[in-house]
């Protein structure tokens, strides 16, 4: 008898420790890597902190800045931000390293330049919360100018099979707006760091060809269109670097 009730008290020390360990274990983690991008910067991370839903952690990633962004940064005092002041090595890898410090069940993207709507969060934890079988969604989006000033509404396809229909011709997500289960790193891998730039649309295609995704029909991220990248998008590394994607999207879905 004396064994059997150190045995119970055994389990139920360990049960209690279990459940304190998932207290600790935030719901999201919040990826974002910055460099350079003072004059946006604390738009984009209040929109994150004033999330209706709180159960996160905020992973953030000051990839060598050389401009005020650290200073800004460092006079947050919330709890839920983890900051980590790197030397440069671009966005892919400061992405990855993020998700390696992650923690949560689902990891929730933004850019340092972009604004989340307070109910993101809470929408997209609640879809996939009662979608098991959708391993990642995003959503819709106005553009905004570099004053925030709305310019136009975009629009992704919606349906896991519109999605995988869209994949082979143009990037069905957007990127910011994106939130994934954790899990489906182990499947397939993190971003690809041998793509500097549309790491996420390469990403999107190792997903969408072996899984189910969606994006939810509502307008719940500001995404800044800046002068720059309006640029950078016509640029031919970009340009040939996404006929890459689309090609080995085609073959994954033709070898599956």
């Amino acid at each position: 008898m004396q064994f059997m009730g150190q045995t119970l008290k055994t389990h139920f020390l360990y049960f209690i420790a279990f459940d304190y360990i998932l207290t600790l274990m935030p719901k999201i983690s919040v990826i974002m890597s910055v460099y350079n991008c003072e004059k946006y910067l604390k738009y984009a991370v209040d929109s994150i902190l004033n999330q209706t839903y709180k159960d996160f952690e905020f992973i953030i990633i000051n990839d060598g800045s050389t401009d005020k962004s650290r200073e800004i940064l460092e006079s947050y005092k919330d709890d839920r931000i983890k900051l980590f002041n790197n030397k440069n090595k671009g966005l892919t890898k400061s992405l990855n390293e993020a998700i390696g410090y992650s923690k949560g069940e689902y990891i929730a993207r933004i850019d340092a330049d972009d604004i989340a709507l307070p109910e993101r969060f809470e929408k997209q934890v609640k879809f996939l919360d009662s979608n098991p079988e959708i391993v990642m969604c995003g959503t819709w989006a106005d553009f905004i100018n570099e004053d925030g000033e709305i310019l136009r509404e975009f629009r992704r396809p919606v349906t896991d099979r519109d999605i995988k229909r869209e994949i082979v011709f143009h990037n069905p997500f957007i990127h910011p707006s994106v939130m994934m289960r954790k899990s489906v790193f182990d499947k397939i891998g993190l971003y690809d760091e041998s793509f500097r730039h549309a790491q996420d649309y390469e990403l999107w295609t190792r997903i969408v060809t072996k899984f189910k995704t969606a994006n939810i029909p509502e307008k719940l991220l500001r995404y800044r269109l800046l002068k720059e990248g309006i640029t950078q998008s016509n640029n031919l590394k970009i340009r040939i670097d996404n006929f890459r994607i689309r090609w080995r999207a085609i073959l994954r879905f033709i070898l599956r």
